[in-house]
């Protein structure tokens, strides 16, 4: 696994602060974010941690144009986690959810070295908000 050679790689700086062995037997992510995740971004609690990462306290206050895009079977943000009501509330936010893409998917082709899905929707997102400036809001 490419994480537990770069973890390996980096292993006399990260044990002057972590257990790593304790963080290498993490049997979920969970366990991995607890054990080193938190840690290292210096929050006392995991669920600090991720109240923290969670946009969901964040869309609210978003006042410029958003777009989220994730997939269904991202594992790491599973689709029961996304915050479509909130999403709802604000005009600002677009959530494009595919049903598949994993987690940092939308890779394409063999060797993906190419503009991915995601370029291409961001990249159209962002034309679209620059081309049509305020008359965005007639969409509301």
């Amino acid at each position: 696994m490419a994480g537990t050679r770069l973890a390996c790689g980096h292993r006399p700086i990260l044990e002057q602060k972590y257990d790593i062995d304790h963080v290498m037997k993490a049997k979920t992510i969970r366990e991995f974010d607890e054990r080193f995740t938190s840690k290292m971004f210096g929050y006392p609690s995991n669920d600090d941690y991720y109240r923290d990462a969670s946009p969901i306290h964040k869309i609210k206050s978003v006042a410029v144009p958003l777009l989220c895009l994730n997939a269904a079977d991202d594992v790491f943000s599973p689709n029961h986690a996304f915050p479509v009501e909130a999403v709802k509330q604000n005009p600002n936010v677009a959530l494009l959810i595919t049903c598949h893409g994993g987690h940092i998917g939308f890779l394409e082709g063999l060797w993906p070295r190419q503009s991915t899905y995601m370029d291409r929707v961001f990249r159209q997102f962002t034309s679209a908000v620059f081309e049509n400036g305020r008359s965005l809001d007639d969409l509301h």
